[in-house]
């Protein structure tokens, strides 16, 4: 009985030998430990043997059982492995390998423009600062004397914040997205690093009804310029120098006077539309950027008001300032010649690869 059983484990161990993949896994446990099993012929002849032949026995045949199983899982997680090996190597990709592309990315245009007007203004001895998107009402507004009764505040168009984060919080404390960039200007004056000579790029929000010039979210840079002796001949200057160094040396500009809470004076600027001049079509086209007038408007400046630089810590008998911003996304339509801002937030590849 026992010869049996070793020429049993012997034949095992050739079957194991031969075997190429999974599935003859489970033939093998099938002749072996199924239940037609090799091992229950041999059985059959437990009946002529003693009691203790029989013990003997069934320790033995209990570890071949033990032996079989133990060696199919064995072998059953090496074909794993190998499996797997076989499909990484096929499958693997080196990222490391540089691969022929045949289309390129391209940079936005308001990125463009952006890092244009930043090397601009660099130019000129300007930093960069920035700040947060998410403001509260004492730097959105409060700061920049617009107080909550003030009737501009009627015509902010303002995205607040959830109700459930603003109910609790008093007026000046309630979160908003910012509506321009002017909260880094007084975050800036608030450090009293004078001289201040600063521009303030990126992103802001309003709710807007979208047409070729509004969208409810765009991009704006502003700048400030605090010192002794700041008047509005060095805004006027400051001002024609960038936009013929953006717009080319033929762009003109025309100065209207507004009102603003944070500067006083305070005008807003019209540019010569380079779209209409462009096409040669001036006030004869339907240019949506300029409604045919020849003039889009593309700036707002003014001298920054005494109340902001006295809620700042600055003395407004000392030290004087001018602000001025304009929207990137009309600067980059003017610049590229796209008929409405609109088109940058669209996804459109045949606008953007162009550039």
């Amino acid at each position: 009985m026992k010869n049996k059983l070793d020429n049993l484990k012997k034949s095992f161990l050739e079957d194991l030998e031969k075997l190429q993949n999974r599935d003859e896994i489970i033939e093998i446990q099938n002749k072996y430990l199924g239940k037609k099993w090799e091992l229950k012929s041999i059985l059959a002849g437990l009946k002529d043997l003693s009691i203790e032949e029989k013990k003997e026995f069934w320790q033995t045949s209990n570890a071949l059982k033990n032996f079989i199983i133990d060696k199919l899982e064995e072998i059953n997680v090496e074909l794993e492995k190998k499996a797997f090996n076989e499909l990484w190597k096929k499958e693997s990709i080196d990222v490391s390998l540089e691969f022929p592309s045949t289309e390129k990315g391209h940079i936005h245009p308001i990125s463009i423009t952006s890092k244009l007007l930043e090397e601009i203004f660099i130019s000129l001895w300007f930093k960069i600062e920035d700040g947060p998107q998410i403001e509260t009402e004492e730097f959105n507004f409060d700061k920049l004397n617009i107080p909550d009764n003030h009737p501009a505040r009627d015509v902010w168009d303002t995205f607040w914040i959830d109700d459930e984060i603003n109910k609790d919080r008093r007026s000046g404390e309630k979160y908003l997205l910012r509506t321009h960039t002017s909260p880094v200007q007084i975050r800036t004056m608030l450090k009293w690093e004078l001289p201040i000579k600063i521009i303030v790029p990126w992103r802001v929000f309003r709710y807007e009804q979208e047409d070729a010039r509004h969208t409810c979210n765009f991009y704006q840079l502003e700048w400030l310029v605090v010192w002794e002796k700041i008047n509005f001949w060095n805004l006027k200057w400051t001002l024609e120098t960038v936009m013929q160094k953006l717009l080319w040396d033929q762009t003109k500009l025309r100065f209207r006077p507004s009102i603003f809470p944070f500067t006083e004076p305070s005008a807003e600027i019209d540019v010569s539309c380079k779209i209409c001049n462009w096409t040669g079509k001036v006030k004869k086209s339907n240019c949506k950027m300029c409604s045919a007038t020849w003039w889009v408007e593309l700036l707002w400046a003014g001298m920054v008001h005494p109340k902001v630089l006295e809620w700042a810590g600055i003395d407004p008998e000392k030290y004087s300032g001018f602000a001025f911003g304009m929207w990137i996304d009309r600067i980059a339509a003017q610049r590229f010649w796209v008929s409405s801002s609109r088109m940058f937030y669209q996804s459109k590849l045949k606008l953007n690869e162009q550039f």
